[in-house]
């Protein structure tokens, strides 16, 4: 494990650096060419990049390398390929793609969450498995929801595209959100399915059903590990047990 951490520290500053040289790329090129709405894209996009640097600097709290490198590779393939070089666009299954792995990885985040802290934390009362993935799911799904309604907000304001209503004609000189609603059902539904898996493999887990050898669940320990401060009761459970 030990290795495998160090080669993950050594990766995700190279990959971070990388794309946010190729994001300040495309924010120079979009500028020149007066292309204005892929040039705040690219400009939300290198934000996105530097913020889980500044979230840990502000909390200091230590997001570990090798979940630092799934974030990146999502913001890389959701808003430089999706919105930058609108995969979103050029391919019909990018998007839904997107949702279906956020909505997972939310799920999963969420299941941490709860997990961490029904364990760590003296409350009275404990959760069973059972609600602590019903947590993680709730926490998956509103999350979608949220960003589903940003959508529909951000296209009445702006007559943008985000909900989906691609390729059809424009009403009074913008795009009929309306059009958008089968875009929109299809990413929730993508979203609450994704939210089921991560939910149900974290019940298993709590239920032990599965090994805890697995990347899943060692995540969550190297999560602990690297935030010692936040979890004292689990990092003195763990010093006795040795």
């Amino acid at each position: 494990m030990a290795k495998s951490r160090w080669t993950a520290e050594r990766i995700e500053p190279v990959m971070r650096y990388s794309f946010i040289i190729l994001t300040a790329g495309a924010i120079v090129y979009n500028f020149i060419n007066a292309q204005w709405e892929i040039f705040l894209s690219a400009v939300a996009t290198l934000l996105l990049f530097l913020l889980p640097t500044i979230f840990s600097k502000r909390t200091k709290i230590v997001i570990p390398a090798p979940m630092q490198i799934i974030i990146l590779l999502f913001i890389f393939a959701s808003m430089y390929l999706g919105e930058v070089h609108q995969y979103f666009s050029r391919f019909w299954w990018w998007d839904r793609m997107l949702h279906a792995t956020s909505a997972f990885l939310l799920g999963y985040i969420g299941f941490l969450l709860i997990y961490t802290l029904n364990k760590d934390r003296n409350i009275h009362v404990k959760l069973s498995p059972f609600f602590i993935a019903l947590f993680a799911f709730c926490f998956a799904v509103t999350a979608g929801a949220i960003w589903e309604i940003f959508e529909f907000l951000v296209d009445n304001i702006s007559g943008s595209d985000m909900q989906g209503a691609r390729n059809l004609e424009q009403v009074y000189g913008y795009f009929d959100t309306r059009l958008g609603l089968l875009d929109t059902m299809r990413d929730l539904i993508l979203d609450t399915a994704g939210a089921l898996v991560a939910s149900a493999i974290g019940y298993s887990y709590s239920q032990k059903k599965l090994s805890k050898d697995g990347t899943f669940w060692k995540m969550k320990d190297l999560f602990i590990e690297e935030n010692p401060e936040l979890f004292p009761v689990t990092q003195k459970k763990k010093k006795q047990a040795r």
